[in-house]
């Protein structure tokens, strides 16, 4: 009789599934330590790994937090590349007992074998589930109870003025010192944003993108307005910054020494804003200027907003009807007086600023012409905030009620507004002194961003566009009048 073939059993599939919540050293040191574990398992059985699935530093408590190696491996299952699937525990693999059904069903409907490195899951009997469901459950609810107690202990934090833990924001430790280099970097972020620089640019300056030049009228003026002012600062992540990243750190209050919970300002007993125990890196008006300008509708189309890419877009006006000329393909024009070439029109105020500023008798400080009213609004700004502080120490010692504590605060903060709006208009023009006040004004005005070279001849004049010559395609220097200022 021919001898029988033995039939060698086909070798398991397995795939190995490893995590930690929080990796403190970025090592992963507790993951390859699950890993030693979890193939010893697979090299006792005899089994082969298709593949190793990470989710390092990566929670598995909260259902809204993706745990992309996790998804992966699902839907590799699902599609039948492994029949096993070993972990070092249960509460590595999921804490939520609705996940944990799944893989209940996947081991009763489809044969899947689980199998833990601490051999404390069988998920192909009765018992082994309802231990299972049992640990789900327990993991769960201690997950839940933590979560309550570090709540509450970042809502006393921010009631006493003290750093959240967690993700250190740019610019400060976690123990909120000041990193002086970040400080700077997130200073010359809200200083862009208020001269006009938009979200994405920025990011790009912040990201080290090297602006594109070209030459208009002798003079060069970037094709895309990146802030030179903005040093280069990479992320904590690697990724390059983006216009999302830089609407969320000018969005953060926690800049201007207010304290902060879930995004927003805490606010005492009384409604005053919670001030925090760490040195704000911007002041209070500032702060509020780049609030009132991101919430502004007319500033953007979308989200993260539009930008200025056009030297006179918005800034030169129509002498016909006053109308602040828009861009529109290769013209500046009005609703129905002025349409000239863009680039003419560019290379004209460039050589015609460029000519003023390389004059020797040129201002050195032009805006601080008004810095002595600028100095006497702070100061009245500063005598309301006192009268705020005396209302609110004579309201915690009973000698006023809230109706008359609130009705002070009220109208001190409505003055405070008023004076802090004329403030900022009469420093609107700060960012001009990036060139009116250097060495050579000239010079500085050809190396500097889109956003600066506007700020600079919108402090200098007003450019007015008379309707073209009929007929005539070569610029008439006379059809371009400049109100200069100074």
């Amino acid at each position: 009789m021919p001898a029988q073939r033995t039939k060698h059993p086909t070798a398991v599939r397995s795939a190995i599934y490893l995590r930690v919540s929080l990796d403190q050293t970025g090592e992963g040191l507790a993951v390859e330590r699950q890993r030693e574990d979890c193939e010893r398992i697979v090299r006792e059985r005899g089994w082969t790994i298709t593949e190793t699935y990470v989710d390092n530093s990566v929670s598995a408590f909260s259902k809204t937090t993706a745990r992309p190696a996790y998804e992966r491996m699902t839907a590799d299952y699902l599609s039948g590349r492994f029949d096993a699937l070993v972990c070092w525990d249960l509460d590595r693999l999921t804490r939520q007992p609705r996940q944990l059904e799944d893989w209940i069903d996947y081991a009763e409907e489809r044969g899947l074998r689980l199998v833990t490195a601490n051999g404390e899951a069988d998920l192909g009997t009765d018992g082994g589930r309802m231990y299972a469901r049992i640990k789900a459950a327990v993991a769960r609810a201690e997950g839940e109870r933590k979560g309550a107690r570090q709540s509450r202990a970042q809502q006393q934090r921010a009631a006493m003025g003290r750093p959240p833990r967690g993700i250190r924001a740019t610019g400060y430790t976690l123990d909120g010192e000041v990193i002086a280099e970040e400080a700077e970097a997130v200073r010359a972020v809200y200083a862009a944003f208020t001269s006009g620089s938009s979200l994405k640019a920025i990011a790009s300056a912040l990201s080290g993108v090297e602006p594109v030049l070209r030459t208009v009228g002798g003079v060069p003026m970037q094709q895309q307005d990146v802030p030179k002012s903005v040093p280069v600062l990479p992320t904590r992540s690697g990724r390059p910054w983006n216009a999302t990243s830089v609407h969320s750190l000018l969005r953060n209050p926690r800049y201007a020494g207010w304290s902060m919970l879930s995004g927003k300002i805490v606010r005492d007993g009384s409604g005053e804003p919670v001030r925090g125990q760490w040195e704000p890196l911007v002041d209070d008006a500032l702060w509020l200027e780049v609030q009132r300008r991101l919430d502004d509708p007319t500033r953007k189309s979308n989200r993260v907003g539009t930008e200025r890419k056009h030297l006179g877009s918005g800034l030169f006006v129509c002498d016909v009807c006053d109308e602040r000329v828009r861009s529109h393909n290769t013209r500046y024009r009005c609703a129905g007086h002025v349409m000239r070439a863009r680039d003419q029109i560019d290379g004209l105020v460039l050589r015609m600023v460029h000519g003023r500023l390389s004059k020797q008798d040129f201002p050195e400080h032009l805006p601080g012409q008004a810095d002595g009213r600028v100095e006497e609004l702070r100061q009245h700004e500063q005598k309301h905030r006192d009268r705020i502080a005396r209302a609110r120490a004579d309201y915690e010692d009973e000698l006023i009620e809230a109706d008359l504590y609130r009705g002070i605060r009220d109208r001190a903060e409505a003055a405070i507004a008023a004076l802090q709006s004329e403030r900022l208009a009469l420093t609107a023009g700060s960012v001009a002194v990036v060139v009116l006040g250097a060495e050579s004004p000239a010079e500085a005005f050809e190396s500097a961003g889109l956003a600066v070279q506007r700020a600079v001849i919108d402090a200098l004049a007003q450019v007015r566009l008379m309707p073209a010559p009929r007929g005539r395609k070569a610029l008439d220097p006379e059809t371009v009048i400049f109100n200069w200022r100074a």
